[in-house]
This record gives C-alpha cells, sequence and structure tokens, in this order.
C-alpha cells in the first residue's frame, strides 16, 4: 500500500446493503468494496449480530453467516433505528441505535483498510437516500466518531449522487433524459434526471417518484426457477413439485407484464435515451420482457453500485473541478435554487455582499456578516432566483431598535438554513462603540422561499 497515493471515499449508507467505493486520484473510474462471505459479492449487508452472552458483536456477511445457522438476534435497519433515536434491548440490557450504528460503520471501514488506509483518504462522503435534519444530525455525530479526519467528510442524498454517476458517463446518454429505477424488493424509487440547456451553467435536476405497488418475485421464487431439473420429464417426478414451479413461473411472468406496461406508461411521454435498472427486485433474469422493451430505442443498464460511485465523482469534482463542473451544475432539493444577499454599508461605502449562492448544499451554510444600518429599523435581504423568476425580497422588522443617526447602528447577522428552502435570520444588535453602546436587543425570522 503506497502511502503517498490518495483517495477519495464513497460510502452509501441504507438499511439493506451498505456499498464502499474508492477512487484514486489519478484514476480513471472508482472500484466498489467486495465483501467477505460464502458468496463474495458487491457491498455489505447493514447487519449487526451479537454473540449470545457475551460482549462480541459480527457484522455483515459473518452476522448473516450466524444469525441463520446459529440462531444468533439479528440487529436489522440500523440506520433508521439511529435516525429515529431508537434503542434495542437484548439479553436485558438496552443499546442505543446511534452506537450501534457507528459499530457498524467502524467495523465496515476494517474491509476498507486493506485497499485504502485512513491516511490516503482526502475525501470521504456519505450518500443516504435522503437528507434531513434527523439524518444530518446523525451523520454528524458518526463523522466525529470515525477515524477519518471531520474536515474530509461530506454528506449528500442518493438524487445528488445520481447526477454526478451520470454526468461521468457518455454525453448522450444523459444530456436529454435519463431515468434510474431502484427496486429494493419491497418498494421502487425512479430518479428522473433532466437537463435544462436554456440555462448559463446547464441545469441538471432530477424528479423523485415513489411506487409502492410494483411487486417483484421474491428469493425464493428465483431459486426455485434457477434450479434445474434433470428428472421433470421422468414418470416418477414429484407432480406437486412441478406444479409449484410451474405456479412460479406464472406469477413471475404475470409480474414482468405488469413492469413492462408500468414502465411503457411512465416513459411514453418521456424522451428518456437510458435506462438504469438498480437494487435487489431487479436481480435475476426474471423481466426479459420489460427489459426487451426498454432496450427499444434506448440505451440500458443493470447494477448495484450507482450511489457509492456517484459520491465518488462528487469528491473528485470537488477536489480536482473540472470544465464539466463549469459548464453544468446540478439544482436538486438539497441545493440552493437562488442566490441571497443584501445591499449593505461596509468601510462607508454601499455594497452587495453574497450570502448564498445557488447551487450550494443548505445544510453547509451559516454566514455571518457585520455592517452598519444606514437608516430606518428593518434589513433586507435580496432573493435572486437562479431559473430567471423575478427578483424577490425578505424583510426582517427590528422592532424596538433605539433611535440612533444613520450609520451609527452596527448588526450582526447569522443565515442559515433548515431545508433547501427556508431560510433562518438572527441579527443583533451591537451598538456603535461607546458612542451608542448595544441594546441587547436581537431578532430572528424564518422564512419560506418558493
Amino acid at each position: 500500500m503506497d502511502a503517498e497515493t490518495r483517495y477519495v471515499v464513497g460510502y452509501d449508507l441504507n438499511d439493506n446493503l451498505t456499498q464502499i467505493s474508492y477512487f484514486e486520484l489519478n484514476n480513471d473510474s472508482p472500484e466498489t468494496l467486495i465483501s467477505d462471505g460464502e458468496n463474495e459479492r458487491l457491498g455489505i449487508p447493514t447487519l449487526l449480530c451479537k454473540k449470545r452472552k457475551v460482549n462480541q458483536w459480527s457484522f455483515g456477511t459473518e452476522a448473516e453467516r450466524l444469525i441463520r445457522n446459529d440462531g444468533e438476534a439479528e440487529v436489522s435497519k440500523i440506520f433508521s433505528m439511529a435516525v429515529g433515536g431508537k434503542t434495542l434491548t437484548l439479553e436485558g440490557e438496552d443499546f442505543d441505535g446511534l452506537d450501534l450504528l457507528i459499530l457498524f460503520i467502524r467495523k465496515s471501514l476494517n474491509l476498507l483498510s486493506v485497499y485504502v488506509s485512513v491516511e490516503q483518504i482526502e475525501s470521504f462522503i456519505f450518500t443516504v437516500p435522503l437528507l434531513d435534519r434527523d439524518v444530518l444530525s446523525v451523520l454528524e455525530r458518526v463523522a466525529v466518531a470515525i477515524p477519518v479526519p471531520r474536515e474530509k467528510i461530506l454528506f449528500q442524498s442518493y438524487s445528488e449522487s445520481v447526477y454526478h454517476y451520470m454526468i461521468h458517463q457518455q454525453a448522450e446518454l444523459w444530456e436529454t433524459e435519463s431515468a434510474v429505477f431502484d427496486h429494493d424488493g419491497r418498494n421502487m424509487k425512479c430518479y428522473y434526471m433532466r437537463m435544462n440547456h436554456r440555462t448559463t451553467p446547464i441545469v441538471g435536476m432530477i424528479d423523485e417518484f415513489s411506487f409502492d405497488d410494483i411487486k417483484v418475485p421474491d428469493r425464493s421464487s428465483l431459486l426455485r426457477l434457477s434450479e434445474e431439473d434433470d428428472n421433470d420429464n421422468d414418470e416418477g417426478a414429484d407432480e406437486e413439485y412441478k406444479a409449484d414451479k410451474e405456479a412460479a413461473m406464472e406469477a413471475v411472468g404475470h409480474m414482468d407484464e405488469a413492469m413492462q406496461e408500468f414502465m411503457h406508461d411512465f416513459l411514453m411521454t418521456r424522451p428518456v435515451r437510458s435506462v438504469y435498472l438498480i437494487g435487489d427486485g431487479f436481480e435475476g433474469e426474471w423481466c426479459k420482457n420489460t427489459i426487451r422493451f426498454l432496450c427499444m430505442g434506448r440505451r440500458v443498464f443493470q447494477g448495484r453500485n450507482m450511489y457509492s460511485k456517484g459520491a465518488c465523482h462528487y469528491g473528485m469534482d470537488r477536489l480536482k473541478p473540472t470544465e464539466l463542473n463549469s459548464k453544468y451544475i446540478f439544482l436538486g432539493s438539497d441545493k440552493l435554487q437562488f442566490n441571497l444577499g443584501m445591499n449593505v454599508v461596509r468601510r462607508d461605502r454601499e455594497e452587495y455582499i453574497a450570502l448564498a449562492d445557488g447551487g450550494e448544499n443548505w445544510f453547509e451554510i451559516s454566514t455571518v456578516v457585520e455592517f452598519l444600518l444606514k437608516q430606518g429599523s428593518r434589513v433586507e435581504l435580496i432573493v435572486t432566483p437562479l431559473d430567471g423568476k423575478e427578483i424577490r425580497s425578505i424583510t426582517v422588522n427590528l422592532d424596538g431598535i433605539p433611535n440612533r443617526p444613520p450609520k451609527t447602528t452596527r448588526l450582526r447577522m447569522r443565515v442559515s438554513f433548515s431545508s433547501g428552502k427556508t431560510v433562518r435570520i438572527m441579527i443583533e444588535d451591537l451598538g456603535f462603540g461607546e458612542i451608542f453602546p448595544s441594546s441587547g436587543l436581537k431578532w430572528e425570522k424564518e422564512a419560506e422561499i418558493e
């Protein structure tokens, strides 16, 4: 392991299968970690189990084996447990969900250390299905509990991972519209990506759709269909077994037919050039008719590690920006879709200052500025949408502020966001030196920006 080599790591964290990809800074594409186990596969089952009566924990494929063969207690849905602030009781002892999540992540990073040491990590990106306040709070606590330096850790949602994965593929696949269908075996999500070429830079947007009524075969059905029956034509063949297999084949055929019909209805009004099928639900070769339909005028791909690879591309783009990053910008739900600023008096001159830039992650913004109030008892912020819509303003009334001469009130303002559309503004009166002491007054406002 060359200590001088530097890597970006993408960590796909969810309740089912955690995937880790790593991207050497001088390479063209990332690699994905293959977990150990009886059947090597991409990803690590997001599982823990504790050996009975001793404080010994296993994770991933080893935990699967112990749960299946030895009857050890299964600890699953760890991510949701942590986000929900829940605890788990095993053998009379309570375990905090966040502590269990940190334990799992630390153990999974031990697998990564075979290929990439902590010292070699230049950027580490967690990608998760959804970023909200609860998830961010958990990720922040995880970030300070793992061996990677906090300043190297970034967060993003699946939609942004999809975008960064896509723009690093052949341009013909995504320059118009593309769709990613992710079926976890129970529910299906679609990330529908489109590019607005009327703006500069070109804006990439992803619409998310959720479907909970698209059925796919379970593992047992697929296993039954894949079994070779050398004695199917023998007189003594098990008739009940044959009937069960025929019923399974018929059920799978109906699912394929329903999936094809759904894809037809969804895509018929959308000029999609490429389709990606990912997740457990598309494993196996059960949806041949669906794939045959999708291939009519489109490129179709199947895979499993889009999110972790997309996170790697994102980290690489931050470290080594290219012409691609200046030509295209992603405006997802985690990004500000407007510029926020204000006109202030600083050093006896009026000037515009930027408080937040469009395209930034809302959760990374925390701006503090000091300025002189020109006159009056209010502060106005200027909202400039990136889509060319009308410029508007946000007004904060400074109720009760002392009546002072113009430009003799110094204010400190903090700007942050609780979502991509919700800005939080906090202002305090600093006075003006010894001439006009601070009143101690503070004002807060939360505004929705549509």
